[in-house]
């Protein structure tokens, strides 16, 4: 099959969810500009710094597999210091403290971290690194502005400034492109090799691509935009997993539930626990 591509919006059919799409609290997301929307799935992080208020307590957030990479910078203003790194996607859940005085963040598709970045994103799965590994300067440029800023806001201005200026869609690839929509409209129950004969190359090719521009393998991504899309499938009202197993390409129940509890770390009844209390609603599995 011969595919053309032509440019398009992938953010306009594909999105991502966190562990607690609702959370409240100390956390916020914010939307990018409009001349962002198509790279930033948002900026993210604590509303009011922690010397601010009084009754924020540290306590643990549970981090899942969003598809997505972030710059994070985290900062103690009492003490002055601040840190700035580079997190690529991630394929297992997590638990993180929340401990600074602030913490702000970047959260790029996957597709688009390398729109902004100086290095091709080649081991970045389950990376951690300083934001200055592959997008140079970015700690002399902005940390010390992030720090002094008082609020989330004033740091999403400086962050879509430094993007902007930075962002550059010549290296845009039009074999990740079409392969991301593939998957996405097939709600991930694809393979590599139907995947690579609908991009028209081979299978070796598409995995050096996705390795450069995704830092994950075609597989790899299929796998997550598909744990992704289930789990989105679980948070709706009238979510049926024997319906979920056919829609997504699952062998069998449980099949499903078996590739859920990979990615989400439990199981689909406890993780819709976690966020049942927002939604005013009992676990529907």
């Amino acid at each position: 099959m011969l595919v053309i591509y032509m440019p398009f919006r992938l953010d306009k059919i594909f999105t991502t969810v966190t562990a607690n799409p609702t959370r409240a609290g100390n956390y916020t997301e914010i939307e990018p500009c409009d001349a962002l929307k198509p790279y930033i799935r948002c900026f993210w992080g604590s509303r009011y710094n922690k010397k601010d208020i009084s009754d924020i307590e540290n306590k643990k957030t549970l981090v899942i597999p969003d598809i997505c990479m972030d710059i994070m910078v985290t900062g103690n203003s009492d003490l002055n210091s601040i840190g700035s790194h580079f997190c690529g996607i991630n394929n297992f859940s997590y638990f993180v403290d929340e401990n600074d005085s602030f913490c702000f963040g970047i959260r790029f598709y996957a597709w688009s971290a390398v729109l902004f970045a100086d290095e091709c994103m080649n081991g970045v799965l389950n990376a951690f690194l300083d934001a200055d590994a592959y997008f140079f300067g970015f700690a002399r440029e902005l940390n010390e502005k992030l720090l002094n800023a008082e609020t989330i806001y004033e740091r999403k201005a400086i962050a879509e400034d430094f993007l902007l200026h930075r962002l550059n869609t010549k290296h845009e690839n039009s074999d990740i492109m079409n392969s991301l929509y593939f998957i996405i409209n097939k709600n991930g129950n694809a393979g590599v090799v139907e995947l690579s004969d609908y991009c028209v190359i081979s299978k070796r090719q598409l995995e050096r691509r996705f390795a450069e521009y995704t830092g994950v393998s075609p597989k790899q991504m299929i796998n997550l935009i598909r744990y992704q899309l289930l789990w989105q499938e679980c948070l709706k009202d009238n979510f049926n997993a024997l319906d979920a197993v056919e829609k997504f390409g699952y062998y069998d129940q449980s099949h499903l539930i078996k590739e859920f509890k990979k990615y989400h770390g439990m199981s689909i009844s406890d993780a819709l626990g976690n966020v049942s209390h927002f939604y005013n609603t009992k676990p529907r599995f």
